[in-house]
């Protein structure tokens, strides 16, 4: 049947849905766009994750074949980058251990890793594959990297100038009997390691513990006081929880995004996921005298993130959810007077 949700038309369908990344978040120091395409038999997508705090990786990759064993092959090929720049930190280096491992015979792959701290960029391909990762030694404001897998073409020039932004041209390249992925990566300004950091997780409840560990180490590594480290896991945890339990319907796996930074003793943590929109500060304030049965369900939850922290904001911010939590450190305060 045509409309036969277990056909294997509908099957692929789905795992090309599956590889689509998250909308990549608004940041400081870079912004990225990317699009993939299939014309014929092939599978195509585009990735992009912080293997750690400072480093962005970005991949654009091509599988020759449209059934279900290239969708799966290509699902495997997104995991195994993502394993693999985990240990290593240059592009270069993912793909040689990416092809000692697989036969890479029909797939095309392109990987950039940049550092937006130290301003360093590599680049490395395999197969019909491009990356322009321009002429400096370290990159700087205004640097526009391309990468390319497959039948789509990247310019030349890698210096923006456009005050159009960098999805019009990207889109440009998407469609027209063309079938492969490409990004593009504007470098705004270097991040700032050492009081600033940003990681994302899964949404899983075990992800939630590992990101109360981040987010501790970070605040002890800037002398963050134990009575602010418990409010602060507090907090968080109530905040991570409603995400990973509320905000994706879809049944997919999804990252997480959080940011935090100490500046003068004033922590900022922002807390980022592409779910459905939802503003947690619309909840109704709970009637405290009220019984447990006839209060409000996430209300209590909410009154204490909000008594737990100085300030509490939401925005929905290019498909983002984007909850701000701001808190003035005692420990850090008390240090700097």
């Amino acid at each position: 049947m045509a409309n036969d949700p277990l056909s294997d038309a509908a099957l692929v369908a789905q795992l090309r849905t599956a590889l689509a990344p998250q909308r990549f978040p608004v940041r400081r120091e870079t912004e990225l766009e990317g699009g993939a395409c299939d014309a014929g038999d092939t599978v195509s997508f585009h990735d992009h994750f912080w293997p750690a705090r400072s480093v962005l990786a970005v991949g654009a990759v091509r599988v020759a074949g449209g059934d279900i064993a290239a969708a799966l092959r290509a699902a495997g090929i997104k995991q195994l980058i993502r394993a693999v720049l985990a240990k290593v930190r240059t592009a270069g280096e993912a793909l040689d251990a990416l092809s000692g491992r697989v036969d890479t015979a029909g797939l095309d792959i392109a990987l950039l890793v940049i550092d937006v701290v130290a301003g360093t960029a590599s680049g490395a391909t395999c197969g019909q594959a491009a990356v322009t990762v321009g002429n400096h030694a370290t990159l700087t404001s205004g640097d526009l990297l391309w990468l390319a897998a497959g039948d789509m073409d990247i310019p030349e020039a890698v210096t923006f100038a456009s005050v159009e932004g960098i999805a019009a041209p990207v889109r440009a390249r998407i469609g027209h009997g063309k079938s492969g992925a490409v990004c593009a990566l504007l470098f705004k300004t270097r991040g700032r390691l050492a009081q600033e950091t940003v990681f994302s997780i899964g949404n899983t409840h075990g992800d939630i513990q590992a990101a109360g560990e981040k987010v501790r180490r970070f605040l002890e590594m800037n002398g963050t006081s134990e009575e602010d480290l418990t409010g602060i896991d507090v907090a968080l945890d109530e905040v991570l929880t409603n995400t990973v339990n509320y905000g994706f319907e879809d049944g997919n796996a999804h990252e997480i995004l959080l940011s935090l930074a100490v500046d003068a003793g004033h922590l900022t943590i922002e807390v980022q996921d592409d779910g459905r929109p939802f503003d947690p500060l619309g909840i109704p304030a709970p009637d405290l005298d009220a019984d447990l049965e006839s209060r409000q369900i996430g209300g209590l939850g909410m009154h204490f993130v909000r008594t737990l922290l100085d300030r509490v904001s939401y925005e929905r911010r290019n498909g983002w959810n984007v909850l701000k939590l701001e808190k003035q450190l005692a420990g850090r305060a008390e240090k700097a007077s």
